[in-house]
């Protein structure tokens, strides 16, 4: 059995972005039915009030757009200036546009770049100038395993989430090993930003199993935290396959969703 990196503190807190939906409604909704008192950050606090009524002082809400740098910044401030007991931060809020090359915009693209990417890279650089990270400190990226290789209908997410794993592997290369950073890469997860699918999800899971894999296992030993295993398994191997043969298997998959 793994030993947990969890040190025993008096009160346990996690700062959580994308908490109003998804994956980071579900995981704010976990944490919270352990104990541990949650900030979370989300562009609609309407859809926290179960949250903020059941669970009363243990739960804070900022509501926030993530593109507008300055409100993040004054947010963030306030956060680490109030809460400096936090010590579990995870980054999660991102948007999905399922473009391709016919469909994309720049403007779609900036969106998802600045929401996915540079608002994590803008709130890390804000706890630099807050937070010294050491032995208590839990960081989390939520990217996901759309990030190992290109994809069909993915030519705007696949490629904000490699930049999301590549920037999590540097932060660990270059945090002090005694910080607990965790890269955390999901399959297919039953949220409203899937729902918009027209194709098959193979090993479809809910935001609630979700944040129990994560909240499981965020506090043992390793780096990455990617499920569910079938859908790992296999999108890990198409990542070390020749690019020949994995175009072939791309395009094959293409024409039966075209068909069906």
């Amino acid at each position: 059995m793994q030993k947990s990196l969890l040190k025993p503190i008096l009160k346990n807190k996690a700062l959580i972005t994308g908490a109003s939906s998804g994956i980071g409604y579900a995981l704010a909704n976990k944490y919270l039915s352990e104990g541990w008192q949650v900030i979370g950050i989300g562009r609609d606090k309407s859809k926290v009030k179960d949250l903020m009524n059941k669970f009363g002082n243990s739960f804070y809400f900022y509501e926030i757009d993530l593109t507008n740098f300055e409100d993040l910044e004054a947010s963030l401030s306030d956060i680490l200036v109030n809460h400096k007991d936090l010590n579990t931060i995870i980054f999660n809020a991102g948007i999905y546009i399922p473009d391709n090359y016919e469909s994309f915009s720049f403007k779609n693209a900036k969106q998802s770049f600045d929401i996915n990417v540079l608002s994590v890279y803008f709130a890390i650089e804000v706890l630099r100038k807050n937070i010294q990270l050491d032995h208590n400190h839990t960081l989390a990226i939520v990217s996901s395993v759309a990030g190992y290789r290109g994809l069909p209908k993915s030519i705007l997410y696949g490629p904000t989430k490699a930049a999301l794993i590549n920037l999590c592997e540097s932060l660990k290369v270059d945090l002090p090993k005694e910080v607990n950073i965790k890269l955390i890469n999901p399959g297919f997860v039953e949220t409203p930003a899937t729902s918009i699918n027209n194709f098959k999800m193979p090993f479809l899971i809910t935001a609630e199993k979700a944040a129990t894999i994560i909240f499981t296992r965020i506090y043992k030993k390793g780096f990455e935290i990617s499920f569910p295993f079938p859908f790992n398994f296999m999108m890990k191997f198409g990542s070390i396959l020749p690019y020949k043969v994995y175009f072939k298997i791309t395009e094959y998959i293409s024409r039966n969703e075209q068909k069906n």
